[in-house]
């Protein structure tokens, strides 16, 4: 048995004990330190406020080294499977240690449940949930997801000494990479200074040279044509004149992807962006709708790329622009979360607000774990049901989270209710 399941009995109060009353299970703690915050214990007629610590045996409080730890002195309650020694604050008082009990049934229907390979362990008991629980668990689902992505952008934000257009400058990069060349666009857009760029702002050949020639793509000497010739002049002026150094050529992928999504596409349509614009996250803050939001990705690659998806290849003459599949995806999945993640630095409340209905006003996500939850009998209709789709699937489902999963534990709580 893990200690997850019996933090799961404590949170949704199914222990039976009869020594004391949880008046309130508190907080969870994900972090380091006690299990559970601001608890609330009955315990005789007492009624006792503090943390609350779980382990399998109780001499783990010791294997855990809590007895020297201070932070452990504060615990008014140690709630374990096996009773096998008492155990200590670093005070040297007797913390009060209780063995769970609790209906077998439930441990049985848990096992029962993970034990499955379906898709998603619980997909056989979905009918069983009411339409209330699944919209306010999935309303819950986007903002986790919102804010986790928001941690990647605070650490970001910190490597750049908190310049925004720096840091959204390298998230838009890796935004644009997608699953398969997120790494080198990241490489990219660390490799060269946002500023260095925008000197070049209004010669989109020098901007071009710039990028293409930090992702290392233009040091192939079998390509012979104008455009790339030029672009590698150019590129070896700059580079001496920044005293810049690019990434390796070969982390760039181009097979089991559109060619309409391949790197050399992609860098043109970002050159764009930031050609036209000295303030790009700047500009985005003044949006005051998606109509906006979306114009200022209405861009399209140079002219050579329209008969070209590699240099010195040519191809059927098409213009290449961002999308309205990928705008959108750009939107949900780098330009929301980093507006939502300045929002809170800023604390700003109404731009956080924008956050959520834009996520509420944009189309959803379409993809095969949308997909596979649409046939399973959840709504997909917009960004943010998509959003909270894919976390409950990426981050709970797929790690095996059912004790994490208010879906998992209302199945739980029923299969054991009917019993």
């Amino acid at each position: 048995m893990q200690e997850e399941f019996l933090h799961h009995l404590f949170e949704y109060q199914l222990i039976e004990n009869t020594e004391f009353e949880i008046i309130s299970p508190g907080l969870k703690n994900n972090d380091s330190g006690p299990d559970f915050f601001n608890s609330k214990i009955r315990i005789g007629e007492t009624v006792w406020a503090g943390n609350v610590e779980i382990h399998i045996n109780a001499s783990d409080w010791y294997k855990h080294g809590h007895q020297t730890d201070k932070a452990y002195d504060n615990i008014i309650l140690h709630l374990v499977l096996r009773k096998d020694k008492d155990i200590f604050a670093t005070t040297g008082e007797l913390i009060p240690t209780f063995e769970i009990k609790f209906n077998p049934t439930i441990y049985k229907n848990y096992n029962s449940l993970i034990g499955n390979k379906l898709w998603v362990h619980c997909e056989n008991e979905l009918s069983k949930i009411d339409i209330l629980t699944k919209i306010s668990f999935l309303d819950n689902l986007a903002i986790e997801r919102l804010q986790r992505k928001t941690k990647v952008f605070e650490q970001l934000l910190e490597y750049n000494n908190n310049n925004w257009e720096e840091t959204f400058f390298q998230a838009l990069a890796k935004g644009f990479g997608g699953k398969v060349n997120y790494i080198p666009f990241e490489l990219l857009s660390k490799s060269v200074n946002l500023n260095t760029i925008l000197k070049n702002r209004g010669n989109i050949l020098s901007i071009e040279a710039i990028l293409y020639g930090q992702a290392g793509l233009l040091e192939d000497d079998s390509v012979t044509d104008s455009y790339y010739s030029e672009l590698k002049k150019e590129y070896k002026f700059l580079k001496q004149k920044y005293l810049l150094e690019n990434i390796r050529p070969e982390l760039w992928k181009f097979s089991k992807i559109r060619p309409y999504n391949f790197p050399t596409i992609k860098i043109s349509l970002i050159a764009q962006l930031l050609n036209q614009s000295n303030n790009l996250f700047s500009k985005i803050l003044d949006c005051k709708t998606i109509t906006e939001l979306e114009t200022i990705f209405e861009v399209k690659a140079s002219e050579y790329w329209e008969e070209h998806y590699i240099f010195g290849k040519t191809s059927k003459k098409l213009t290449k622009r961002i999308g309205e599949s990928s705008k959108h995806n750009l939107i949900i999945n780098t330009v929301i979360p980093f507006l939502y993640v300045y929002a809170e630095k800023a604390n700003k409340t109404k731009l956080k607000e924008k956050c959520i209905d834009w996520l509420n006003a944009l189309p959803p996500e379409k993809n095969n774990i949308t997909k596979k939850w649409e046939e399973r009998g959840f709504e997909n209709r917009n960004a943010m049901e998509s959003q909270a789709l894919i976390e409950l699937k990426n981050e709970k489902c797929s790690k095996h989270l059912c004790l994490d999963c208010r879906i998992a534990h209302k199945i739980l709580t029923l299969s054991w209710l009917s019993k």
